[in-house]
């Protein structure tokens, strides 16, 4: 029998929740907690005089997420979703045409715990300006708990043509800046306890690459491993390397002529018909991933 949700997920993180919050010297009014739609409600605080609201939503295609005004307890409910020791691993880029591929791995170790009070979340659930706010204070103050690794569009392109002529594809691409940025965080800290990746390919050959790069660590491959904290603001990480990326090159190859956006869409083919038409063909090595069937549209 589920205590507190239909949902056994739900129930049973809400279950931890209330001994973690009992353990921190919180109140938990038993009679305040409710299932809602999608989530559960409770009242908590350090005094019955002071209780503050929190929500915890769960659904299997977006995991966990919570939802309070108080940043202590956001920190204290969001630390049951992932394990401090964590790095984990997210691109961004993957499926839009213009810019890079970008992958970061971040590291949440002891004292990145103090991001959690930010509410951290994926980035698709993200506007532009918040994952480009959030990535400055993340730069500022945690330089050495994340790597990017980013992938411009002309070593993308020589890149993926290599991969090509050895029967290599995305994938592969993929594997190897994952690789590479988790090695570049192993290399500069010692508390890496568990690698989570945002699981991209069943490919044994590609997943054994990554394992490789760990060397004794665990690796973990997850569909969806957003909900965890680490993959969340990796993913938001790579995402502002992405963004800020379109905006360097709109603004150094494309002289602010033209302003390059995410996506592969028909407002993507419609840019590219009017770059071509101002710059030819020829530019689109170094502005976009021309093996993208949107050039084949163009043609």
């Amino acid at each position: 029998m589920n205590l507190f949700s239909s949902d056994k997920a739900l129930s049973d993180f809400v279950e931890k929740a209330y001994i973690r919050l009992l353990e921190a010297g919180y109140t938990v009014n038993s009679e305040n907690i409710k299932e809602i739609p999608y989530g559960v409600t409770l009242k908590t605080g350090k005094s019955d005089e002071k209780l503050v609201s929190a929500a915890v939503y769960h659904t299997e295609k977006k995991g966990f997420s919570v939802v309070t005004s108080d940043p202590e307890i956001k920190s204290l409910l969001l630390s049951l979703i992932t394990n401090v020791g964590t790095l984990g691993s997210d691109e961004a880029g993957k499926g839009d045409i213009f810019g890079p591929l970008v992958v970061c791995s971040f590291l949440l170790g002891e004292k990145e715990e103090v991001l959690l009070k930010l509410g951290a979340k994926d980035s698709k659930r993200m506007k532009n300006e918040e994952i480009l706010d959030s990535y400055e204070k993340i730069n500022a103050d945690f330089r050495d708990s994340f790597s990017m690794v980013r992938i411009m569009p002309e070593r993308y392109n020589s890149f993926y043509q290599n991969l090509s002529e050895q029967g290599k594809n995305l994938t592969d691409l993929l594997a190897w800046a994952h690789s590479k940025a988790i090695s570049n965080v192993i290399a500069k800290r010692n508390d890496v306890k568990r690698v989570l990746v945002d699981k991209f390919t069943p490919s044994y050959s590609a997943n054994a690459r990554i394992t490789a790069a760990a060397g004794k660590i665990p690796v973990d491959f997850q569909v969806r491993a957003e909900q965890d904290p680490a993959v969340a603001i990796a993913s938001v990480i790579a995402r502002a390397g992405y963004l800020l990326s379109l905006r360097q090159i709109s603004e150094t190859v494309l002289e602010n002529k033209f302003s390059l956006i995410p996506g592969s869409g028909a407002e993507s083919d419609k840019l590219l018909a009017e770059i071509s038409a101002s710059y030819g063909r020829d530019i689109f090595d170094k502005i976009a991933k021309t093996h993208f069937a949107n050039f084949e549209r163009l043609l």
